[in-house]
């Protein structure tokens, strides 16, 4: 089992039945042993010194301030339409908000584990990837062998959301590294505790908006900043996915924004520091759902409209959008159906890999904790092949951006990870779980992404439920952090 980079003193730890070497790789201290238990019980009986590193002085505190910062400065630009001075200037009133939305873990539900058996020819991996193509590349490179010299068993994944496919490879490499070190076939476990405190994690981000809005409530110019961690920086996708300047992973979902907006300028910092960042469920949709539509929101409400009708009147006749809303709404019985007291509705409608989904979640409060009971989806993926699969990739969404709304954060103090399992860092419980229904729009359309969309609505649709029960914008994720009472 890899521990962290850093010299051990491993006299007690060889002393575990069981136990068969520790090791020094690359990435720390490897334990081999006959199996899980006594390689985790020897590594806790390591006296380790350890490297502090580059990133030892970072804390969320300090990155939030940061960020909040940089969020009040011009950035790069990423779309601008019309002339948005011009149109702040010009409107009748103007309201400005700021969202911060944490690091997160991706928590998969079995732990990152990889099996190799490494010949001076040819190696053999099994293991749970999302990414076989440059984990064989990275593994071969690694081991010293050609491309065509390594095998990849493909195991289920036991939850991926994107950690699994990782453009450095890391847990690949390692095991790789471990496999070199050891001399014949190992297993390399990473415990929950491992990869909570030292994997990869979805950026934090911090958003400034200031809309000008004209006296019939429409929005007349938009000014959205974004500060966040690039994801593909460094990365062999950076070629292709940063075009000047601009990462389109951290602006996805804002600087594609459907709204009828005369003017509009989305803008993008990238800061770097020390925090190994990549792609999480839904990517950059995963923040950029929650600013823009509960922005929406609040613009209708400011204005006294409908969000449903006011959304509607800023989309285009032709827009998809319209779909999944009106499904969505009508099953939901929106503007219709009488709630049970202390409950409210909160709409929030999304595109991401091409596919639309409109969610309504029906929210109430008891003492400052959250209850969201059903949440009514709609879903435009073009032709449906298999109505089943559809389903259960929404409800997988859906579950999946509700545990990141209402509990979801890692910090970090003095450049340590503070979380590190399910006690601290807790998914949806049981008891927290919604009825939910989801629709699916007949489209002759071509199919589209499934296994993401279903994720970004879901905190938008809450956040904008709970101002209707409370009359509290909620602009910063978790949810359970803030003051609902």
């Amino acid at each position: 089992m890899p521990s962290q980079k850093g010299h051990a003193k491993d006299s007690a730890a060889r002393k575990v039945p069981g136990v068969e070497g520790v090791y020094q790789v690359p990435t720390g201290i490897a334990v081999a042993a006959s199996g899980f238990w006594p390689a985790n019980t020897a590594r806790d009986l390591l006296t380790i010194e350890w490297e502090a590193g580059a990133g030892a002085e970072l804390s969320t505190p300090k990155l939030r301030a940061e960020y909040l910062a940089l969020a009040k400065q011009p950035g790069a630009v990423a779309r601008s339409d019309g002339d948005i001075a011009k149109g702040l200037t010009a409107a009748h009133q103007s309201i400005t908000a700021e969202y911060e939305l944490p690091y997160l873990a991706h928590a998969a539900m079995e732990p990152l584990n990889v099996v190799v058996d490494l010949k001076p020819d040819h190696c053999t991996l099994w293991t749970g990837t999302q990414m076989q193509t440059m984990d064989r590349a990275m593994a071969a490179a690694t081991a010293g062998l050609k491309p065509e010299q390594v095998e990849i068993h493909t195991t289920f994944l036991g939850g991926g959301f994107g950690r699994r496919a990782n453009p450095r490879s890391d847990f690949v490499i390692e095991a790789v590294q471990v496999a070199k070190a050891v001399k014949k076939p190992v297993k390399v476990v990473w415990t929950r505790e491992d990869d909570m405190r030292g994997g990869y994690y979805r950026p934090m981000w911090a958003d400034k908006i200031t809309v000008g809005i004209a006296k019939n409530g429409k929005p007349l110019a938009w000014k959205h900043t974004i500060v966040g961690q690039s994801i593909v920086v460094d990365t062999p996708f950076e070629g292709f996915l940063v075009k000047n300047g601009i990462d389109i992973t951290s602006v996805e979902g804002a600087a594609t924004l459907p709204y009828l907006i005369p003017n509009l300028q989305v803008e993008l910092h990238s800061p770097k520091n020390a925090v190994p960042v990549q792609w999480w469920r839904s990517v950059g949709h995963s923040h950029t759902a929650f600013v823009v539509e509960t922005m929406l929101d609040e613009l209708a409400h400011l204005s006294g409209h409908d969000p449903l009708a006011y959304r509607l009147d800023l989309l285009p006749a032709d827009s998809r959008y319209r779909g999944v809303l009106n499904l969505a709404t009508a099953k939901a019985g929106w503007g219709k159906q009488k709630l049970p007291t202390g409950h409210a509705y909160g709409l929030a409608v999304h595109k991401a890999f091409d596919s639309y989904v409109a969610e309504i979640a029906e929210v109430s409060l008891n003492k400052g904790k959250i209850q969201v009971h059903r949440v009514i989806a709609a879903v435009d993926c073009g032709q449906i092949i298999n109505p089943d699969g559809v389903r259960q990739q929404i409800e997988g969404g859906i579950v999946y951006g509700l545990s990141a709304a209402l509990h979801g954060a890692i910090t970090v103090e003095k450049g340590r990870v503070q979380q590190s399992n399910f006690d601290d860092y807790p998914p949806l419980r049981f008891s927290e779980m919604p009825e939910i229904e989801v629709h699916i729009v007949e489209s002759q359309e071509p199919p589209t992404g499934i296994g993401e969309p279903g994720t970004p609505p879901i905190a938008p649709a809450v956040a904008n439920a709970l101002f209707a029960l409370t009359g509290k914008r909620v602009r910063r994720m978790p949810f359970d952090q803030e003051n609902l009472a």
